[in-house]
């Protein structure tokens, strides 16, 4: 897996995103892994990459970043036809 560079903020998940009863822990995971990775242009991390990371399918990563963006905790800034651009809205860091 290809090494991607980060804004490292911890191996913690807060009691923010910890106690919330509507994603579960992968969710949990990929959000966390989502802001880690958001710097001032966004996150452009891949599917596969999410995939590889999370030992999920590029599927079930798709639907998981789907239900994190109806519920608001990230949205999508960009696509260019071939890179998504993602962007965290957890405010709480």
């Amino acid at each position: 897996m290809k090494e991607i560079e980060r804004d490292f903020k911890g191996i913690w998940i807060p009691k923010e995103i910890w106690l919330l009863k509507e994603i579960s822990l992968i969710e949990k995971c990929l959000l966390i892994e989502i802001h880690s990775l958001d710097d001032e242009k966004g996150c452009s991390a891949s599917n596969k990459y999410f995939a590889d990371f999370l030992g999920i399918s590029e599927i079930a990563v798709s639907n998981h970043i789907k239900k994190l963006k109806e519920l608001g905790y990230i949205k999508q800034i960009g696509f260019n036809g071939r890179q998504r651009i993602l962007k965290s809205c957890l405010s709480f860091f």
